[in-house]
């Protein structure tokens, strides 16, 4: 089912907060938006590869928005160069992220000293602690634990049951998603002799304007220094960044990667899920490492890696592919063992009669 608006809107202003091209009906009257399967009359859709194009037009929708190349006569059309791009301005635009009056809830735990913006809004049961700083705007919901002198910018968002430990510092427009954890100490021990012995992590945590940390992610502390997390990059859910780390400007780590203790990355580097990095790796910019890559060594600028462990892309699709064909190629070599067995045999007996045969053998 898809999502209804507010009040129908015609195709064409819908294209002008795009600066996109109408082809056919321009006061088509959009009334919601979806996702292709489930479209209904009057309903957007979106398609960006010429297979979501051929459901597009197939389905029911009111209009589609797509790229020149797929465009259709069958159905009025919103055309721009990137669909998903104009996808993520139409939404936010439709449904616009909901406000927050200022307000201080009397059932947080404020602790004396903590210095409050602007416009700032406090919920139930949160708790901030001595000598935080909380910018303009900022939402601190329900049951969310700032510790002792954080430091958070302005017009961010800490989502229920967010930690982040003492002196962790945040920067403008963060967003942190229920239950990450931000500053925890880091995973630290050396062996005494007769026990692991916790190194004491005094680092701290640094968040850079922009940022998005998902649900249940992890961010320690460094021992010493900080672990930092560079504009704009976009971590998901359940991703661990060790202590030390340090994450150039606007990375993807999709959910489960887990990077050890000191790696260092540069800017534009996309993770697939559950990637793992070994401890103090560097990784430069704009790499690429597909789902599940296990990247033991450094990865220079632009490189891409797959596999477990990594090697160079192409490399990696290439074993990839042999692999399927591994048991017709072990049934071959059965085969063929059997058949140079059987020769073998034969060149034995052909070999033991010839000396049966000849005068030597009398």
């Amino acid at each position: 089912m898809g999502i209804p608006l507010r009040e129908p809107l015609p195709l064409s202003l819908l294209a002008e907060w795009v600066g996109g091209q109408i082809v056919g009906d321009e006061q088509t009257l959009i009334k919601g938006v979806s996702e292709i399967e489930q479209a209904r009359e009057g309903d957007l859709v979106f398609a960006w590869t010429k297979t979501f194009a051929q459901s597009a037009f197939a389905s029911r929708a009111a209009a589609v928005v797509t790229s020149p190349e797929f465009q259709r006569e069958t159905k009025p059309c919103l055309l721009v160069d990137n669909p998903r791009l104009a996808m993520a301005l139409l939404l936010e635009r439709l449904f616009p992220a909901p406000s927050f009056p200022a307000f201080v809830s009397p059932k947080a735990s404020i602790a004396e000293g903590v210095q409050l913006g602007e416009g700032v809004f406090i919920g139930d049961f949160s708790v901030i602690g001595e000598g935080s700083v909380i910018g303009d705007g900022t939402v601190i919901f329900p049951h969310a634990y700032i510790g002792r002198n954080v430091v958070i910018g302005a017009h961010c968002r800490i989502h229920p049951f967010a930690v982040l430990h003492d002196g962790v510092f945040v920067g403008n427009r963060v967003i942190i998603h229920a239950g990450a954890v931000i500053g925890r100490e880091g995973f630290g021990f050396v062996w005494d002799g007769e026990r692991h012995r916790r190194i004491p992590q005094v680092g701290t945590v640094v968040l850079e304007d922009e940022v998005e940390i998902g649900a249940h992610a992890c961010i320690d502390r460094a021992t010493l220094g900080e672990t930092r997390i560079g504009q704009g990059t976009k971590i998901d859910n359940l991703v661990q960044i060790a202590h030390n780390c340090r994450l150039g400007a606007h990375c993807l780590l999709a959910g489960q990667v887990g990077l050890a203790g000191g790696v260092q990355v540069g800017n534009g580097v996309l993770m697939g899920g559950q990637v793992g990095v070994a401890d103090h790796r560097r990784i430069g910019d704009e790499v690429r490492l597909a789902a599940r890559t296990g990247l033991m060594d450094d990865a220079p600028n632009k490189s891409q890696w797959g596999g477990y462990p990594a090697r160079p892309h192409a490399q990696w699709l290439r074993i990839e592919a042999a692999l399927s064909e591994l048991p017709d190629a072990l049934r071959l070599l059965r085969q063929l063992a059997q058949r140079v067995e059987a020769l073998e045999k034969r060149r034995g007996a052909e070999k033991e009669d010839a000396r049966t045969d000849s005068p030597e053998g009398d």
